[in-house]
Formats: C-alpha cells, structure tokens, sequence
C-alpha cells in the first residue's frame, strides 16, 4: 500500500499520542511518502516547540533557530526520511486550487491532498478529519488510526 503520511501523524507522535504512535509504528514497511508541505510544517513546529519563542521573535533570533534546526536534524529528520519524497509540481498546485474550491480545505491540505491525488496513492494517513469527503471524493483511504489499517 503506498501512504501519505499527513505531518500531523509526525508531530502528534512526538508530543507522545498514542494513536499516531501505534498508526506510524503499523505502516512502517509500507511504501510511505511526505512532500514538502510536511517538510515544512513539522520542521517549523519542532523549531517554535524547541526554542519557546513565537515566529516574530525566531525571526530576530537567527543562533536560536540554528540551534533548534541542529535539534530538529538530529532528532526529527531521520523519521521523516523513512518516507519517499514526492515533489509538487504545477500539476500538483493546479489540482490543489480545485480542491481548495471544490472541498473547502486550507492550501496545506489541498496540497497534501493533491500530491496524493496526483502520484495515485492508496491512502493518507492524517488525524485531520477535515481530509474526510475529499478523500472519499477521491478514492483515497483516509487512515486516521489503526482500525482503519484492517
């Protein structure tokens, strides 16, 4: 099964929740995938977790987020590199603005959705629940804990 790995699976993980534990533990072994979106999203929120400081002050504060990126390569990276990265590319962004009218969802989403969409995975593995008429829409599973695996 080849599955999207949404970056609230990540950083649900490592703030210690069980169900995105065991789901992340269950579809190792799978063929797993992140694009830059997820990239992006956990790094940004493992360097404000780390560091304690909101973006205006990591903004003025460039040996603080150096430091937290040190961390963040150290600790956070090597999970995120299990998954394949999948690029988004202009037809990604252009199914993404359809999903974004189409089913209401924020452009992160739309385009974590659309990068699914468009390299024709299986499934998304995300505990947004917003992901949930797009994904039946579009013949992607939406796993959101480990029940949804069987």
């Amino acid at each position: 099964m080849k599955i999207f790995l949404d970056s609230n699976i990540f950083i649900e993980h490592f703030k210690g929740n069980k169900n995105a534990s065991s789901l992340l533990e269950r579809v190792i072994g799978e063929e797993l995938y992140i694009n830059e979106v997820v990239y992006s999203e956990v790094a940004y929120i493992f360097i404000r977790t780390f560091s304690e400081k909101s973006y205006p002050d990591l903004k003025k504060n460039r040996e603080l987020v150096s430091a937290a990126g040190k961390k963040f390569v150290e600790l956070i990276y090597p999970a995120l590199k299990l998954a394949n990265f999948l690029e988004i590319n202009r037809e990604v962004v252009s199914i993404s603005n359809n999903f974004i009218q189409k089913y209401g969802l924020l452009p992160n989403d739309a385009l974590i959705l659309a990068t699914c969409k468009h390299y024709e995975l299986d499934a998304l593995a995300s505990l947004d629940t917003d992901y949930e008429e797009a994904c039946r829409n579009e013949g992607i599973t939406l796993i959101s804990d480990v029940e949804n695996l069987r």
